[in-house]
């Protein structure tokens, strides 16, 4: 795998710059669309947070930074000084680190490893990972974990909400009994309503709209509509903006209309909910000037950067087996599958050839897929997705959908199993590999690769198949 990745974070770039390249959740999705869609990209996963946007790609494309200033349109020339590149290694190392929280403003901070698992997750939504990608993200999101359960951080559990606390705190003196009124009730929103309520705050946090059961509110905060939040504002000692809004959610026009502003103001968002006008009104903090939480003892640093060196190691070990040792092919092994239940996840067209090959070997079929694109004679069909349990009794399991998730699940389902599967995304998950079938009179071959040359396969079987044909 070609692995690398291009980003910017609040380390080099200003909040000016990065909010040029900030994505909601749906932005991040159609971004992926559209990247997929570059020659020579193989696999993509977009990271877009307060401090970072970096984009990882597998395959052989053009350089991250450019694909992702051409897909948002933003000027390459004028922000490509502030990107830093990373390949192989250096690219997993940097990713495995972040997720630690060894290059936040605050170390250790905790919600980096929910944003590199959304990360993930939308690029498994979008369908743009590959096996690698899919592996270093979840290895990074299990270091992040190491990094926040077993090592101590003496400053208690660091987030951007513990700083906007701190950041009040030393502005109001007290946080108890003050008005704070509080835009967004996502997370990032209902984190900092519920540290400021703790503080004995009286929080109010703004609605959009309110679905019994769906709707969550911290406990002990008041509710306003989103279009009352300037009525609201009036006398609150103090505002906190935290939405995924593209626009300015305050303008200073707006705010001059409020007769009794807040003393001070913390906007979380990027891009910024706040306009920056508004800083001659009140006093403002963005989340550059929200400043560090400290770096750090020596020895949090050290046991940090030792769970990234342990979790990169993991990786790197992965990809070796991926790869495959030099000058050792799979051993040829002909089962007797009469009478055997086979267990054949997915139903697509890799799905449909692969059902297509084992009916010639009078093995019973079972396969489980939502849909199934050619139905065949003597093959059973349970019409639902993939559950614990499908494996039970098979002699061997193939997965063979197009969701990555799926596909791991059902490799690692099988081999606890002790089941041969087949995974065909992901060489280094087969226990087996399911070979091109070639067969002659009462001669039968296969052919399989260990390297990624499946056009090399193809034209050899078919050239094997030539020679069966003729054979008395």
């Amino acid at each position: 795998m070609s692995l690398v990745m291009s980003g910017l974070d609040c380390h080099r770039a200003s909040l000016d710059l990065r909010e040029r390249l900030a994505f909601s959740k749906q932005e991040v999705l159609g971004m992926l669309d559209w990247l997929r869609k570059q020659p020579g990209v193989e696999g993509c996963v977009l990271l877009s947070t307060c401090n970072r946007t970096e984009l990882y790609l597998s395959g052989e494309a053009e350089t991250p930074w450019r694909l992702l200033c051409r897909g948002a349109q933003a000027p390459e020339d004028e922000l490509e000084p502030y990107f830093t590149t990373r390949t192989g290694a250096d690219a997993a190392r940097h990713l495995i680190e972040v997720a630690c929280g060894l290059h936040s403003q605050i170390l250790g901070e905790d919600q980096i490893i929910t944003q590199v698992r959304t990360a993930m997750e939308l690029a498994l939504e979008a369908k743009t990972t590959d096996p690698a990608l899919a592996a270093l993200f979840r290895r990074a999101v299990t270091a992040g974990k190491r990094a926040r359960t077993e090592v101590h951080v003496a400053r208690g559990v660091p987030s951007m909400g513990t700083r906007c606390r701190e950041i009040l705190l030393r502005e109001l003196g007290s946080l108890n009994g003050k008005k704070i009124l509080v835009i967004g009730n996502g997370q990032m929103g209902r984190l900092a309503a519920e540290l400021l309520q703790q503080e004995g705050a009286q929080v109010q946090v703004t609605l959009r709209t309110y679905r019994h059961g769906e709707t969550v509110v911290p406990a002990g905060c008041g509710t306003v509509p989103y279009d009352e939040r300037f009525t609201a504002l009036e006398g609150m000692d103090a505002l906190v903006s935290a939405t995924a809004s593209p626009h300015y959610t305050l303008t200073r026009a707006q705010l001059e209309q409020v007769r009794q502003l807040p003393r001070v103001a913390v906007d979380l968002a990027v891009p910024r909910d706040i306009d920056p006008a508004c800083a001659d009104l009140m006093r403002c903090f963005d989340t550059d000037s929200l400043g560090a939480g400290g770096p750090g003892s020596p020895e949090e640093l050290a046991a940090m950067e030792a769970i990234a060196r342990e979790e990169l190691e993991k990786f790197t070990q992965w990809q070796r087996r991926q790869a495959g040792p030099a000058g050792a092919p799979r051993f040829p092994l002909f089962l007797d599958l009469r009478g055997k239940k086979v267990v054949l996840v997915g139903g697509g067209t890799i799905a449909t050839r692969r059902i297509g090959t084992l009916r010639l070997f009078g093995c019973e079929i079972v396969v489980i897929a939502p849909a199934l694109k050619s139905r065949a004679d003597g093959v059973t069909w349970i019409e639902r997705g993939y559950q614990p349990g499908d494996l039970d009794g098979a002699f061997l399991a193939i997965a063979a959908t197009d969701d990555r998730a799926v596909n791991h699940q059902v490799g690692e389902d099988a081999r606890r199993l002790g089941i041969p599967v087949s995974v065909a995304d992901c060489e280094a998950e087969c226990s087996f590999y399911f070979p091109a079938i070639c067969t002659g009179e009462n001669l039968v071959a296969g052919v399989v690769s260990y390297g990624k040359d499946h056009h090399k396969t193809a034209r050899v079987a078919r050239e094997i198949r030539k020679v069966l044909e003729e054979a008395e």
